[in-house]
């Protein structure tokens, strides 16, 4: 088990920085990547999973999916059209995540973990979507 936790903690050392005092702890140890990081990748597999959740109860029809995703070409693939919705939807929900950032390293403002991570939900939810869009093949 310690060496589990040992690759872990390593994997996540490659995307976050791990500094205790930004993570959160259960049952008193560290989890392996900060707030921030944790609320985005819990939400992120939200998004995901709500993404294909959708898709198995319309019954895997892209048709059937939410309008600014929903493929409008007749070979049921996404258009440069739902693509560049995507990413601008995608910036626009980055932008809490982003703000909560620069104002911490500008000394202007340092929320808690907790506000690092509520305010990384936006953007894990989004990405966490447009990735399962792409692999079902309703957004390219």
């Amino acid at each position: 088990m310690d060496l589990f936790l040992a690759l872990i903690f390593a994997a996540g050392s490659v995307i976050c920085h791990q500094l205790p005092d930004r993570s959160f702890f259960l049952d008193g140890r560290q989890l392996p990547v900060c707030a921030r990081c944790t609320g985005l990748y819990l939400s992120g597999a939200v998004g995901l999973a709500g993404w294909l959740a959708v898709k198995l109860i319309r019954g895997w029809r892209p048709q059937m999916m939410p309008p600014a995703f929903a493929p409008r070409n007749m070979t049921g693939g996404a258009t440069a059209r739902q693509a560049r919705r995507a990413m601008a939807l995608l910036a626009i929900v980055a932008t809490p995540t982003i703000v909560s950032y620069l104002t911490g390293v500008l000394g202007v403002w340092d929320g808690s973990n907790l506000t690092r991570a509520l305010l990384a939900v936006p953007l894990g939810v989004v990405a966490g979507a447009v990735v399962a869009a792409v692999g079902t093949k309703d957004l390219r």
